[in-house]
């Protein structure tokens, strides 16, 4: 058991307990802490706080902990009882395959986004669910750590990247025999996966989906070769069964926002960055001392991206000595590494879609579709603009005021590394 698995133990506990009762942020620090045989004084060095009071939170902790499992908790074995807890209430029959899933040991904050992707799932109703989002913004390890907090509801948990795109054959051919429990079987087809997912009740979560899907002016288009991948998912969300996939991507594939709602058995969940505690958490991670101010300016300058923000913290340890505010002073902070991971997303645009973000950069203040038509794309339809807006729109790459409604008033806005990154792109054109 890790220390996160632990934290999401202890949540549950008090949940099941009693509905109104959940870890806050600052007793999921505590644990955290104290798995990792940090004393109360240290505990509180690194969250500012007095001892006495983080001393007072464990307590409290500890003995809420001690009725509810029926055993006295408390810091020194706080390890052990909730691994003899988690082995006695550990279901036998949850066959898991995590691939290349990654380590979440260190998994920061998202405990809202959790609990709804939860709440969506528990109900049995659920078919299929997509996590969308910038690259680095965590949807891999939100997923990852979702399918660890819900095995004991499944059967199976099978966690696959399609980084590499993989051909659904080979997928197919991969998941089956796990399924059926047989390396012999010759019928790796889309039918007899859907038999499995209607007998049993199996988790799949695909991670990496824009690596099948085509860049260029339309979004979530599947590449040449790859249009199986669009019937597998389109039966999922559409024929009855018991299981649940789960998606993530910088894209929704083609169909899938159209399926998706409130009320629907596809849900989709849009995920923004990190709040400035969960900042400071990471830089805290990082080996840097951060006030929420600081915190404050880099989310906003990075979006709250959680791995734009281990990357700037990587640079300002090793450039700047550890000085945040000589770092954000500095103006210019599209630094190597940030700028290799918006390559990769800017270079799936097509030239249209490159231009507009070139002319919301230069002039945000007057950034609206109108402008972008009328100034920079006179040549352009207007259909063909609202395509290519919708398109950057889906891949998270421009956003308004108002909640991308793209009226002729609305002005369009890139997130500040971005908007400096294309604006560098463009001086080296």
């Amino acid at each position: 058991m890790t220390a996160q698995e632990a934290i999401a133990l202890v949540d549950h506990l008090l949940q099941s307990a009693n509905k109104k009762l959940k870890l806050n942020d600052i007793q999921s620090r505590v644990i955290l802490y104290a798995w990792e045989g940090y004393s109360y004084q240290e505990i509180a060095d690194r969250l500012l706080y007095e001892a006495d009071s983080i001393k007072h939170i464990g307590a409290k902790l500890w003995q809420t902990l001690s009725q509810i499992i029926g055993e006295k908790v408390s810091k020194q074995n706080l390890q052990a009882v909730l691994r003899r807890y988690q082995h006695s209430s550990a279901p036998d029959n949850c066959i898991q395959d995590w691939g290349e899933a990654i380590d979440v040991s260190y998994f920061y904050n998202r405990l809202q986004e959790l609990e709804t992707l939860e709440t969506w799932i528990s109900g049995n109703s659920t078919r299929a669910i997509g996590i969308f989002g910038l690259g680095g913004i965590g949807k891999t390890s939100l997923s990852v750590k979702l399918a660890q907090q819900l095995q004991s509801q499944f059967e199976f948990v099978i966690w696959r990247s399609l980084q590499q795109a993989p051909p659904l054959d080979a997928i197919l051919g991969d998941i089956l025999p796990i399924l059926t429990g047989s390396s012999t079987a010759k019928n790796y087809s889309i039918n007899a996966l859907m038999e499995q997912l209607r007998q049993k009740r199996c988790l799949l979560i695909f991670d990496n989906l824009e690596s099948i899907l085509q860049g260029g002016n339309r979004s979530g288009q599947y590449q040449q070769g790859y249009e199986d991948y669009g019937l597998l998912f389109a039966r999922i969300a559409d024929e009855p069964h018991q299981s649940c996939l789960i998606l993530t991507g910088r894209e929704q594939p083609r169909g899938f926002a159209l399926r998706s709602g409130e009320n629907s058995p596809v849900r989709s969940l849009q995920l923004f960055g990190v709040s400035p505690p969960v900042c400071q958490k990471i830089l805290a991670d990082k080996g840097l001392k951060a006030t929420l101010l600081q915190c404050q300016n880099l989310v906003n300058h990075f979006g709250g991206n959680p791995l734009a923000i281990k990357l700037a913290a990587t640079t300002i340890k090793t450039i700047f000595s550890g000085d945040i505010d000589a770092f954000l002073a500095q103006g210019n902070t599209v630094f190597s590494d940030l700028w290799d991971l918006l390559d990769c997303q800017f270079d799936r645009l097509s030239p249209l879609q490159q231009q507009i973000m070139y002319g919301i950069a230069i002039n945000q203040e007057r950034a609206t579709p109108a402008n972008l038509k009328a100034e920079i794309l006179p040549q352009v339809s207007g259909r063909q603009v609202m395509e290519a807006l919708q398109a950057l729109a889906d891949r998270s790459l421009i956003f308004d005021e108002r909640s991308l409604n793209y009226t002729a008033s609305t002005s369009l806005m890139l997130q500040p590394a971005i908007a400096e990154y294309v604006r560098e792109r463009l001086l080296e054109k």
